[in-house]
């Protein structure tokens, strides 16, 4: 799965909570670290990507509080500093499975000569699981338009991968962006950062 953590806008103060709430769960969890934002601010995070199969972080999901005066701004009265959790599901690669592509043979629609729409040697290649196909006219040959369609086929499935992966990064991205204050799940506090 995929760990986002969040300061929401990036205030110094909670991207300061990031970097202790990192250090944090680096000694109570398993995890990769995929990517670090950094913050303006020394020692700060503006969001923290992981990549876990610790199903024990599921329970953190949500909003958590650092409550702390403000190492950058000694006089400021807010003492409360928010930020989310999130975990998803990590999108699996799509893989085609060759046996199951359907291929149906035609006539070229082209203009052609003596061999090109007089004999079914177009190919399309169909695989109905994901709803893609893929068509080839381009050789005298079938058994080439086989191989150019399925070809084409094998494109449209990473086409498709990187179309969901790039809609999952803009959706975590969105919801890194909204903190809910109030309802945390974990209280942390000062400096030692240490859970109430």
């Amino acid at each position: 799965m995929l760990v986002t953590i969040s300061s929401g806008h990036g205030v110094d103060e909670v991207c300061r909570a990031l970097w202790y709430f990192l250090h944090w769960l680096e000694v109570r969890y398993t995890f990769k670290i995929v990517k670090l934002e950094y913050a303006k601010c020394e020692n700060g995070y503006k969001s923290i990507l992981l990549e876990s199969r610790d199903s024990s972080l599921l329970a953190l999901q949500g909003t958590h509080l650092w409550k702390a005066q403000s190492p950058f701004r000694p006089k400021h009265k807010r003492k409360n500093w928010y930020f989310t959790f999130s975990c998803q599901d990590e999108q699996e690669s799509i893989q085609i499975d060759e046996k199951e592509v359907i291929y149906q043979t035609m006539k070229s629609p082209k203009k052609g000569g003596q061999h090109v729409n007089t004999t079914c040697s177009g190919v399309r290649a169909v695989y109905p699981s994901l709803g893609l196909e893929a068509l080839s006219y381009d050789e005298r040959s079938q058994h080439k338009n086989k191989k150019i369609a399925l070809g084409r086929l094998l494109t449209k499935a990473k086409e498709l991968q990187l179309s969901t992966q790039m809609s999952m990064q803009t959706k975590r991205w969105q919801d890194g962006k909204k903190v809910e204050r109030g309802n945390a799940v974990r209280v942390f506090e000062g400096s030692e950062f240490k859970v109430t």
